[in-house]
């Protein structure tokens, strides 16, 4: 073999290398992690949760171009601690989870804010809707475990989240809805 071709075929084999490279994946701890909303409804705020979530996670602090994160949420668990909102929240005008079951949220893009600090530039879906959504978060990893904790405003209408007449002025319930994130993780051996 030539030396050129030698050096070209390195340089190829180097970049394909790099190319494969992974960031390591996290496993989730569901009983310690959560995904929460807070909406005004009435004047007051409203407090729920999506408790049956899970996530793939590859990231890596230093190598966020091979970093990704998947989030897939029932949206039939939803809970608010009012039985009747919860009910209503199933319905074709709310959450509609009998033709959408679940929501989800892929994040391919991160960026650094400094130590610690990052936003996620993903893609959320709702009820076939998709829109693009930034969530800042913070992020300690000490060791094997890391915990990231965010929280992202989005608006529910974009969504067709409370559809109909009765809903769409932001009263009686609000037009942002503020989502957060609290998800504690060990890195998969």
């Amino acid at each position: 073999m030539n030396k050129h071709l030698s050096i070209a075929v390195t340089t190829l084999l180097l970049a394909l290398g790099q190319t494969a490279h992974a960031a390591p994946a996290w496993n989730v701890d569901a009983s310690r992690s959560s995904l929460t909303f807070k909406v005004g409804v009435n004047g007051e705020t409203v407090q729920g949760s999506f408790p049956g979530f899970g996530a793939q996670i590859r990231f890596d602090p230093n190598d966020l171009a091979s970093s990704s994160v998947k989030v897939v949420m029932d949206t039939s668990g939803i809970r608010t601690g009012d039985r009747t909102r919860d009910t209503m929240l199933l319905k074709p005008a709310w959450f509609n989870v009998l033709d959408f079951p679940q929501a989800t949220f892929t994040c391919p893009k991160f960026t650094s804010n400094g130590p610690g600090k990052f936003v996620c530039e993903g893609k959320l879906a709702i009820k076939g809707i998709t829109r693009d959504v930034k969530l800042p978060f913070t992020l300690d990893i000490q060791g094997q475990k890391a915990v990231a904790r965010g929280s992202a405003t989005i608006r529910r209408l974009d969504f067709k989240v409370g559809e109909g007449a009765d809903f769409a002025t932001g009263s009686p319930v609000a037009l942002d809805v503020t989502v957060s994130i609290v998800v504690v993780a060990t890195k998969a051996k």
